[in-house]
């Protein structure tokens, strides 16, 4: 990924620190941190309105921040010599609408972004999603469509996700 490095070695995957956003007057994001260390599942909860949402927006440079640092992986997201696009690749997020296509399998669900974006084979994505599967407690809905499904429909959505960067490739 062609990027700034930020200066010193972090302990922590994603570092956002004293981040800031404003939408007009009102300041949704008001000096927020949110430290990720490699390995680690986090998760955000609060009520609608809190700012969940608008911090891993900001985190995926999909909404640009006021202030503060993202810095994921040792990348500086927020310096303009980040290509973006490329530290992308390398970041998931799951929408609050998001959903599975229907027409396909949970497993083939999962598989998707670790075949077309990772350039995995079949075979290793198939073990990896059923690896995933088995994490959440779904070994046995791989081959369920989401409809058919509403449990693995909504645990899938996270993992076709999170299955995108673990593991990287390089």
């Amino acid at each position: 990924m062609s990027s700034t490095a930020a200066t010193s070695a972090s302990r922590y995957l994603l570092e956002a620190r004293g981040v800031r956003k404003s939408f007009g007057p009102t300041e949704v994001l008001k000096g927020v941190d949110l430290l990720v260390e490699p390995g680690k599942l986090v998760f955000l909860i609060g009520p609608s309105g809190s700012g969940k949402s608008t911090l891993l927006r900001c985190c995926n440079r999909l909404e640009e921040p006021d202030g503060g640092s993202i810095i994921m992986d040792n990348v500086d997201l927020l310096s303009p010599r980040t290509d973006i696009n490329a530290a992308r690749r390398q970041i998931g997020m799951v929408f609050q609408s998001f959903n599975l296509y229907p027409h396909l399998t949970v497993q083939k669900n999962i598989t998707l972004a670790l075949r077309k974006v990772a350039g995995m084979s079949t075979a290793d994505a198939n073990a990896r999603a059923a690896e995933m599967l088995a994490l959440v407690g779904l070994p046995d809905k791989a081959a369920s469509y989401p409809a058919h499904s509403p449990a693995a429909s909504s645990n899938a959505s996270a993992l076709h996700v999170r299955s995108r960067s673990i593991p990287r490739s390089s």
